[in-house]
Order: C-alpha cells, then sequence, then structure tokens
C-alpha cells in the first residue's frame, strides 16, 4: 500500500491503465456537468469538438477521431441533426459517403464545448508548469499511439 494525499492506495490503484480510467471518468463527469447546463447530451460535446476544427468531414472520420464506435457515432449524429447542430449531405464524389457540417446553431454550440473541455483540462493540470504540460501532453500522445495499435 501507498501513501498519498488522498488516503492508502494499492500498488495496483498505481497503474496507468487504472489512472487513465480514473482521469477519464473524473474529466468526463466535469465535462457533462459544464455541458448539460448548456442543453448538450452526453456524447455531442466531443462530436462539436471535432467538428470544429474538422467540419465537413464523414461518418467514419468522426468515429476515428473521437474514438467511438461507427454505430454510436451514427445515433449521435441523427440526434444532433434533429436539434439543428449539424447537417449531413453527400460527399463529394461518393454518394455513399456521408459529409457532416456544423450548422450556426452548432457552431455556437461547438464554441462552447471547447470552452468547457479546455475550463476542464485548467483544472486537471492545475500546479503543473508548462514545461509538464507539453511533457504530459507528448507523454499521453505515445501511449495513445500505443493503445490504438493494440
Amino acid at each position: 500500500m501507498f501513501q498519498t494525499k488522498w488516503g492508502f492506495r494499492e500498488a495496483w490503484e498505481h497503474d496507468i491503465n487504472w489512472q487513465l480510467m480514473i482521469a477519464f471518468s473524473l474529466s468526463n463527469r466535469a465535462i457533462t456537468r459544464r455541458t448539460r447546463a448548456c442543453g448538450l447530451t452526453p456524447g455531442q460535446p466531443k462530436i462539436l469538438q471535432y467538428l470544429g476544427t474538422y467540419d465537413g468531414c464523414s461518418q467514419k472520420q468522426i468515429a476515428r477521431g473521437c474514438a467511438v464506435d461507427k454505430s454510436t457515432v451514427a445515433g449521435l449524429l441523427a440526434h444532433m441533426e434533429k436539434d439543428g447542430l449539424i447537417e449531413r449531405s453527400e460527399g463529394p464524389g461518393d454518394r455513399r459517403e456521408t459529409v457532416v457540417h456544423l450548422t450556426d446553431r452548432g457552431w455556437t454550440e461547438a464554441r462552447k464545448a471547447i470552452a468547457n473541455a479546455a475550463a476542464t483540462d485548467d483544472v486537471a493540470l492545475t500546479g503543473l508548469d508548462d514545461a509538464e504540460r507539453r511533457e504530459l501532453a507528448r507523454l499521453l500522445d505515445t501511449v495513445i499511439s500505443n493503445l490504438a495499435g493494440a
């Protein structure tokens, strides 16, 4: 057992997979609280953030970029289209591919989602200087890359 500022923890609670899971859960909970106040449902903020950078991409690209199952993305997009956040159209050169665009309302909500994520990051990174923040981001990029190939 190890002593931490939260109390005693077992050795396995220092495993990276455990720490990533706990960090994700706490981050997700904080973002969900913020986004519910904006009227968004779970899953929508991540897609809005992605489309805020890659507007006009395919459903497949959204699924890959957000690390979400394609069928989950399909359901989220259907709700988002109904709510007036996105529009879908045929892809250029391939009618089978759907291209997703943010609507004006979608852009407004995407900016809110991006701000909520940044505020949550600020809380998560409290106490880390700029160099430590860059190093953490670099290390997480490596972890993500490794797991993407697993």
